[in-house]
């Protein structure tokens, strides 16, 4: 398994309510973007879209021992039509399980199983649009699992079975039958899941009843937000439970904890660490998207995380896993991408929050190190783009280099391109907007909340860093003109052929006589040049010293001090010394004050002209040195 370099991990635990534990910077992607080790076999192809209904509702009902590779129930679905249905209602399941039999409004209908994945079910009569129907699919069998993990995973801890489901991309067909695409949400669903007395289920939504019978324990969540197919997910496991409470905005969230026996003592602390990131992300963005249920996490056998709504499903419990599974409850779960293409809708802005937590957080010790890590991490290779062009591909899908850290990156540009009060107001609007919230969104629908926000055309932007390969490398040239005069020019050369040129605003720190000032630079062609004036002597020069631009690793900054003109010493009795520096004087002459010559014929001996003053009177004089462009004039007193 390939995991982002990391640059330490350290165990830092605050003077406050919180313990922040196993702090390791780069964390979430390289834990979480591996998600495609769930799958039974590399898919081949993109999943199906479904037509001609929009489920309501879901309800399973599911019988699930862990220590037996076994599960049966059923799956009941109401749905409006919404086309026609004459070749069959369309669902996808494994044909790894068997189907029973299927039910519509209580009455055994046709059914036909075939293919890998195809199950399509003959509705009686014809049905009308507009109408609500409802279908029950009675299955069985042995859910696959794959090298690893499995869209069903297994495993033992301290002797004792666990069993979790993780559907994302196209899982949820090797365990339940369903319209397993990103077309619709279920508006509501309930999860009732059967088990041996030992075991707890963990799930969506909020627990109604927990209730063991002839010792059988029925575990029964009900969850009334919409919800896309890969996000249902079940644990089942003896799991320990306790709860932490957020209060974003005031309100009283539970954090709800499902974890191993053996290790409650030293996930308790980790956990708590969910409250304040909680509390952060609802002040800069929105309001916890799922209020009035719970948030919670549910420790499984796989080595990172995923963000099934109201309940991230966690191998890990290291700060930046938990921030960024939590980030997803806004960005992924609340607003899904309308398409694996635009994966990075998802995953670029977990990876950005978990990020930004280092930002606002532990005194923002921890945020250079992560942008420095993410820049390091997106350039080590010269190509590839944020936009997904092959969905068929689940390692390309949930790529850490470029899904994750570019993707992420790419958001932290724009929020340099546009201003942070742009770029918060455009997420806030597009977190609100009622097109979009608990539905779908692509790249375009976030594009257009920011151009509105920012007033900024932003589609040469996402052509070149979205859609566009690879990355820019910069030279800056700074060079000393004049007396508080400097040129700077600034080169760029690209890593990929795809993009020409990155148009970005450049920043430069530059420094000298213990001042500083940072300066902009709209860069829109190469070799583009700039004169700036700044208020104190130019000593050194730093590309963009905040790090809010892609870059690759060889920028270079050049910085040339001129020589000016210049006299020594100043005031003088006896001599007075001319050194020219840059300038090639074609004769030197000395006035008074008046502009009256009093010497001439004053030659250089290399870089400095000797005058003898001995014999002038106290007070000012000028020294002019002519030259082919403009003259130079300096000035000096005689004591």
């Amino acid at each position: 398994m390939k995991k982002i370099p990391v640059l330490f991990v350290l165990i830092l635990c605050l003077a406050a309510d919180y313990c922040y534990g196993q702090l390791e910077p780069g964390s979430g992607s390289a834990y979480c973007s591996h998600k495609h080790t769930s799958l039974k076999n590399p898919v081949t192809h993109e999943n199906v879209q479904f037509s001609g209904y929009d489920v309501s509702y879901l309800r399973f009902s599911l019988h699930i021992d862990p220590a037996i590779d076994y599960v049966s129930g059923s799956v009941f679905t109401l749905f409006e039509v919404t086309g026609d249905l004459s070749d069959g209602l369309k669902m996808e399941l494994s044909v790894d399980l068997t189907v029973d039999s299927v039910k519509s409004q209580g009455n055994l209908i046709p059914f036909i199983q075939s293919g890998e994945y195809s199950l399509s079910l003959q509705l009686p009569g014809s049905p009308e649009i507009g109408s609500m129907q409802e279908v029950e699919v009675f299955y069985r069998g042995i859910p696959v699992s794959g090298a690893g993990f499995g869209s069903v995973g297994r495993e033992e801890h301290n002797g004792i079975p666990a069993m979790w489901t993780l559907s994302e991309p196209y899982g949820c067909r090797d365990w339940w039958p369903g319209k397993n695409d990103l077309t619709d949400k279920a508006d509501s669903v309930d999860i009732i899941v059967h088990s041996p007395e030992l075991y707890r289920t963990a799930s969506n939504g909020v627990l109604v009843s927990d209730e063991v019978i002839d010792g059988i324990r029925t575990c029964h969540w009900k969850h009334r937000y919409p919800i896309v197919p890969y996000l249902i997910a079940i644990a089942v496991t003896n799991y320990e439970v306790y709860s932490d409470i957020a209060y974003p905005g005031g309100i009283p969230v539970e954090i709800l904890n499902y974890v191993y026996p053996e290790d409650k003592a030293d996930l308790m602390p980790r956990t708590r660490q969910t409250v304040p990131v909680m509390e952060l992300f609802s002040e800069m963005f929105t309001p916890y998207p799922f209020l009035k249920e719970k948030y919670g996490h549910a420790q499984f056998g796989w080595g990172g995380g995923m963000e099934h709504q109201t309940m991230s499903f966690m191998g890990r419990f290291d700060f930046e896993i938990i921030a960024h599974e939590l980030a997803h409850q806004w960005f992924g779960d609340m607003i899904t991408l309308n398409s694996w293409k635009d994966i990075w809708l998802n995953e670029g802005f977990a990876t950005y929050l978990a990020g930004m937590s280092y930002e606002h957080l532990f005194d923002g010790y921890y945020w250079p190190f992560w942008k420095s890590q993410n820049i390091s991490y997106v350039t080590s290779e010269p190509d590839g783009s944020v936009y997904v062009d092959d969905t068929t591909n689940v390692s390309r899908i949930f790529s850490g280099r470029l899904s994750y850290s570019k993707g992420a990156l790419l958001l932290h540009m724009l929020r340099w391109v546009c201003g942070d009060e742009a770029f918060f107001t455009a997420c806030r609007n597009y977190l609100e907007d009622p097109r979009l919230k608990y539905g779908f969104a692509g790249t375009s629908e976030l594009k257009e909340h920011l151009e509105a926000a920012s007033g900024i055309e932003l589609t040469e932007f996402f052509n070149d860093w979205y859609y566009g390969q690879g990355y820019p490398m910069y030279n800056i040239i700074c060079n000393q003109v004049g007396t508080g005069d400097y040129e700077v020019e600034i080169r760029q050369t690209q890593s990929h052929a795809s993009v020409s040129f990155f148009e970005m605003p450049v920043p430069v720190l530059f420094s000298g006589s213990g001042q500083d000032t940072t300066i902009v630079f709209q860069l829109e062609f190469n070799a583009q040049k700039f004169r700036i004036y700044p208020e104190f002597e130019i000593e050194s020069v730093k590309f963009d010293p905040e790090q809010w631009l892609i870059s690759g690793p060889s920028v270079d900054t050049l910085f040339r001090k001129t020589e000016l003109a210049g006299l020594y010493p100043n005031p003088s009795r006896d001599y007075i010394r001319v050194m020219a520096g840059d300038v090639q004087p074609e004769d030197i002459v000395l006035t008074d004050y008046t502009g009256r010559e009093v010497r001439t014929g004053i030659t250089m001996s290399g870089p400095v002209a000797r005058i003898d003053v001995s014999g002038l009177s106290a007070g000012w004089y000028l020294i002019r040195l002519r030259t082919a462009s403009e003259p130079k004039v300096l000035k000096f007193i005689r004591q």
